[in-house]
C-alpha cells in the first residue's frame, strides 16, 4: 500500500520532468532564465484556480463554472479599483464576494439536493451572464500597488504571483492535513455514509469546501487583475475548466473524491503551464495544446481506472483512497 501511495505521489512530478525534458531538446530556449520566470509567472492564477477545484473534487464533487466565477470576481475587481478604494477594501470585498457565490453553490448542492454538475453548469452560464452585463467597458488597473502585485519580483528573480501561489497551496495543504476540516473533507469524499456514521455534517463540510474554493478564486481574480490589468469579462475564463481539470487529474487526485495532495496538484499546475509554454515557443499552433490538453485529461482518467481496477483485483476492498 506504501509503494502505491508513493507511485501515486511520484507520478505528477514524472510527468513534468518529462516535458522539461522533451522541451529542454526541442527548443533551448525553453530553460532560458527569463523564460522560466515566465512560467512560474504563468503558473500563478491556474495553479490556484487547479487548488480551488481540487477542494470540490475531494468532497467527491465537480465545479464547472470557476471560470465563469473568475470573470465576474475580475469585474468586481475593476469595478471597485474604478472607484479608486483602497487595496485592502477591495480584497476584503471580492473575497467575500467569491465566499457568497462559493457558499450560494454549495447550498444548492448540499440543501436542494440538486447534482453538483447540473448546479455548476447553471451557474457558468448565471455567473458569465451577470459578468457580462456588468462588463459593457474595459476596465483598466491604474491602482500602483495592484500593478505591483501583478508585475513585480522578490529579489528580481520569483515573481510576487508565484509566490502567492505557492503560499496559497501551502495553506491548503497545511488546512487538510493538520485540521479537522480538512480530515471531513477526505473523510466525505472517501465515503460520505461512512462520514455520516462517525458524526460528519457532510452537507456542511461541503458548503465549507465551496466557500473556501470561492476565497481561492477571489485571490485568483485579484492577482489575474493585477498582472494583465485590462479587464472584459468576454475574454476572462473561457475554456478555463479544461486546463483545470487537467491539472487536477494530472495532480493525481480522485475524481471521486477522497484522494489527492496539494503538491500533486501544484506539480499538476506546472506540468501544464510547461506544456502551454514549451509549445509556444516550439511555434506551435493553440489547436495542438488544446488537443493535447484532452488526450491528458484522456489518458489520466485512463490510468486512475486501471489503478483502481487493479487495487479491487487486488483486495476485493473498492477504489483505495487516503483518508
Amino acid at each position: 500500500m506504501k509503494n502505491k501511495k508513493r507511485t501515486q505521489d511520484l507520478a505528477p512530478l514524472i510527468s513534468m520532468l518529462l516535458l522539461i525534458i522533451l522541451f529542454t531538446v526541442i527548443t533551448p530556449r525553453f530553460i532560458a532564465f527569463s523564460n522560466i520566470k515566465t512560467i512560474m509567472k504563468q503558473v500563478s492564477i491556474n495553479g490556484i484556480l487547479g487548488v480551488a477545484l481540487f477542494l470540490i473534487v475531494l468532497t467527491g464533487g465537480i465545479d464547472i463554472s470557476i471560470g465563469s466565477t473568475l470573470s465576474l470576481l475580475c469585474v468586481l475587481t475593476g469595478f471597485l479599483e474604478s472607484k479608486q478604494l483602497p487595496f485592502i477594501v477591495i480584497f476584503l470585498i471580492v473575497v467575500i464576494g467569491g465566499a457568497i457565490v462559493g457558499y450560494l453553490k454549495g447550498f444548492l448542492v448540499t440543501k436542494i439536493n440538486l447534482p453538483d454538475l447540473i448546479v455548476t453548469l447553471a451557474a457558468q452560464n448565471l455567473i458569465r451572464g451577470i459578468a457580462l452585463m456588468f462588463s459593457v467597458e474595459t476596465y483598466i488597473i491604474t491602482k500602483p500597488f495592484m500593478i505591483a502585485l501583478g508585475s513585480k519580483q522578490l529579489f528580481g528573480i520569483i515573481p510576487v504571483p508565484f509566490l502567492c501561489f505557492i503560499a496559497m497551496a501551502v495553506l491548503v495543504a497545511v488546512i487538510l492535513s493538520k485540521t479537522r476540516l480538512g480530515r471531513r473533507i477526505y473523510a466525505v469524499g472517501g465515503n460520505s455514509d461512512a462520514a455520516t456514521q462517525a458524526g460528519i455534517h457532510v452537507g456542511r463540510t461541503k458548503r465549507s469546501a465551496y466557500v473556501f474554493s470561492g476565497i481561492l478564486v477571489a485571490v485568483a481574480a485579484i492577482l489575474y487583475s493585477s498582472i494583465y490589468q485590462n479587464i472584459l469579462a468576454s475574454k476572462i475564463g473561457g475554456g478555463t475548466i479544461n486546463t483545470l481539470l487537467a491539472i487536477v487529474l494530472l495532480g493525481g487526485a480522485s475524481m471521486s473524491g477522497g484522494y489527492g495532495r496539494v503538491l500533486g496538484i501544484v506539480f499538476g499546475a506546472f506540468t501544464m503551464a510547461i506544456l502551454n509554454n514549451g509549445m509556444i515557443l516550439a511555434r506551435s499552433t493553440d489547436y495542438w495544446v488544446t488537443a493535447l490538453t484532452g488526450i491528458l485529461i484522456l489518458v489520466s482518467m485512463l490510468v486512475q481506472f486501471l489503478q483502481n481496477s487493479a487495487v479491487f483485483k487486488r483486495k476485493g476492498l473498492g477504489v483505495y483512497r487516503n483518508k
